[in-house]
């Protein structure tokens, strides 16, 4: 399967828009549509998820209640940048947790920018350096308003005649468990999405913000209510990139043929990490080249001392945890008696359940990686994955030995990409005793000058000034 074909199948004719929520003008395709891609792929090649769930305790539940209400958005003081970010993009600094996207972002326009974040599986990561406020509620309120809202009739019609509709698309296999979760996933927004667009007008009114910029955004689903919602008020929106995104990230690669259909339920701007990313990604929002705060600034402060060391991190996305366990378990006895060192440093959605998918290897020697990404990469002659992840490009900065594995999956992913590459555990090790590198340019991925950039997006672009 290429993913051109599957955009072909699904996105070839608009007709797959033709079926919209009554009283408005959305359509239910792009409500499910990452969950469906995402859904096809995985079966394809048989990936895993990388985020797991743990169970809260009830003391857990009652902080997060507190914080919820607490610091809840509706408190949040009035800015002209509202960014809305994720909750997992949180690292430890000196005792206390910063936003490792957009606090650097925040530090320029300080008096301007409010961060609001999202809770990570019902709990906040505390303390913070910076005042941050929690849009959780906003969340409970359309979920506990929807229970008094009927489906409509027609929207229970529509809903079956996509479903259906998708099952007789070509090329299209998916279980009937799928197709019920999508059913399912369209009927709760259905009663959610009046709602949602009038809490979020409500909110953006109070707040009077010239932009929002979101994280996730193109992922559609749940997003889109926000996004309506400040269109709606002549508000401009963005997303920043918050992760890979390539040639065949279904969240991020649309067909062309429905941009003119789409644009307006999606954010006007998309601020990448640097020109590899905008060259590869097919979307309407205009894209911009921003760069990665964070990666350009810990470089300038990092010394890199990784030339005589002997170390290989395995670099984990968490959807292939199977196969990566395989394979370091075959190849650790070897790379042991050449003198390696091997690290493993898991996604962080997969810390709940790290024991039970890695504790085999542990035992074997291999060493368990929670630190700061870059204190880690710089120390880290050799890098490889068995998956497409951000980590693999990140560390171009700090080697030349940066290893991909050649399989179906990861030519699906990205065909031409300048990693080395190994198809077995023989490969790698016979490329390893041959000390290959690679000629990559890492501001092709990352652009330095973010501070320029950004500030010339919200000054010129936006109108924004008074930069710190």
């Amino acid at each position: 399967m290429s993913f051109d074909r599957l955009l072909e199948d699904l996105e070839g004719s608009s007709k797959m828009l033709d079926f919209r929520f009554e009283n408005s003008d959305i359509p239910m395709y792009l409500i499910i549509r990452s969950l469906l891609l995402q859904t096809i792929i995985n079966k394809d090649f048989n990936l895993s998820s990388s985020h797991v769930d743990k169970k809260k305790s009830f003391i857990g539940i009652l902080k997060y209640i507190f914080y919820t209400i607490k610091s809840n958005l509706f408190l949040a003081p009035k800015k002209d940048v509202i960014i809305f970010s994720s909750g997992i993009v949180n690292v430890v600094e000196d005792g206390k947790y910063i936003n490792r996207l957009y606090d650097s972002f925040n530090s320029l326009y300080p008096e301007k920018t409010q961060i609001i974040e999202s809770s990570t599986k019902m709990s906040y990561l505390l303390p913070k350096k910076e005042k941050i406020y929690f849009k959780d509620l906003i969340d409970i309120l359309i979920i506990l308003g929807s229970k008094f809202i009927r489906i409509k009739r027609n929207d229970r019609l529509n809903i079956d005649k996509l479903i259906e509709y998708i099952k007789n698309s070509p090329n299209i296999n998916c279980d009937e468990l799928t197709y019920e979760g999508l059913k399912t996933m369209l009927l709760k927004m259905s009663k959610q999405l009046n709602l949602a667009i009038s809490l979020y007008k409500f909110f953006l009114k109070m707040k009077k913000p010239k932009i929002i910029i979101l994280e996730n955004a193109h992922y559609g689903g749940r997003y889109i209510p926000l996004i309506i919602a400040a269109k709606e008020l002549g508000i401009k929106t963005a997303e920043y990139q918050h992760g890979y995104v390539g040639l065949t990230h279904y969240a991020y690669n649309y067909a062309q043929n429905i941009f003119n259909f789409i644009e307006q339920y999606l954010p006007k701007y998309l601020l990448t990490h640097g020109k590899y990313w905008s060259d590869r990604i097919r979307t309407p929002s205009h894209k911009i080249e921003i760069g990665l705060p964070s990666l350009s600034l810990r470089i300038n402060n990092l010394q890199i001392s990784n030339t005589d060391s002997k170390r290989i991190l395995f670099i984990s996305g968490g959807t292939v945890y199977q196969q990566l366990n395989q394979f370091i378990e075959l190849i650790v006895d070897d790379l042991t008696i050449l003198g390696y060192e091997l690290i493993l440093r898991p996604h962080p959605s997969e810390m709940p359940m790290f024991e039970q998918r890695y504790g085999n290897l542990i035992q074997k020697g291999v060493v368990l990686d929670t630190k700061a990404l870059y204190e880690t990469l710089k120390n880290m002659p050799i890098v490889v994955g068995m998956e497409i992840s951000t980590v693999l490009f990140e560390a171009v900065c700090f080697t030349n030995r940066v290893y991909l594995v050649d399989n179906d999956y990861t030519r699906f992913c990205e065909p031409k990409i300048g990693f080395l590459t190994f198809a077995n555990k023989n490969d790698l090790i016979e490329s390893i005793k041959k000390d290959y590198s690679m000629g990559i340019d890492a501001n092709y991925f990352w652009d330095s000058n973010w501070k320029e950039n950004y500030k010339n997006f919200i000054e010129k672009i936006i109108g924004i000034s008074n930069a710190k």
